[in-house]
């Protein structure tokens, strides 16, 4: 069957307006409530639903090719894996600190949940145009040439030292030392491999582009 069109042909302004009605959804909870327990949630999550959404409505219905199943489903996990991270430090350690000068005051909590729409529809981006009917309805190349399996090997060393990393700061942090540096584990390689790690993820998701006959 053929892609659902709505709005334009890589449903650009659909991801966008979905993001927009979702994170002022959790914005108005958490301004209302005056707490941040759920605001990296609502960011990862986002990327979930985008990914369901965009893949549902590009084989609207029947089977997806199997390069946009891959690529949805390496954004899902990846952001349910995050999600899940961030919620669980937010619920040990009771609060986050980036807020402290912000969950109170209106313009400047919603500027963090801005930044946010910014960051969850433009990372989205490889996996919304990918799912799109404009790519869709392009001969492609079968899944397996050396650019996916090269999007897989990045996408996999990318979300291990994520997730790696991750863990090891929050062990680093729970000891609550201020006075030290985390320069253990994949810290003593690299500053921030948690955040390198990420781009690496979304280099693998971006390999997936530009495969069409």
């Amino acid at each position: 069957m053929a892609p659902v069109h709505i709005l334009d042909d890589y449903y650009l302004t659909l991801t966008l307006l979905i993001t927009l009605a979702y994170q002022l959804l959790f914005f108005s909870i958490a301004f209302y409530f005056k707490f941040d327990k759920l605001t990296d949630f609502a960011g990862g999550t986002n990327f979930v639903l985008l990914a369901i959404i965009t893949l549902a409505l590009g084989s609207s219905g029947g089977a997806p090719p199997t390069r946009q199943l891959v690529a949805s489903l390496f954004l899902m996990i990846w952001a349910a894996r995050l999600a899940g991270f961030l919620f669980f430090r937010v619920l040990k350690t009771g609060k986050d600190d980036r807020f402290d000068d912000k969950r109170d005051k209106f313009f400047p909590f919603l500027g963090f949940w801005v930044f946010q729409m910014v960051w969850v529809w433009v990372c989205s981006l490889p996996v919304t145009v990918l799912n799109s009917p404009a790519v869709l309805q392009v001969p492609q190349r079968e899944f397996g040439t050396g650019r996916d399996i090269a999007g897989v090997v990045l996408y996999g060393v990318g979300l291990l030292m994520e997730s790696v990393s991750d863990a090891q700061r929050f062990r680093f942090r729970a000891r609550n030392d201020r006075s030290a540096i985390c320069d253990g584990g994949l810290f003593y390689v690299s500053r921030h491999p948690n955040y390198f790690g990420e781009i690496i993820i979304q280099f693998g998701e971006l390999g997936s582009w530009k495969l069409v006959e």
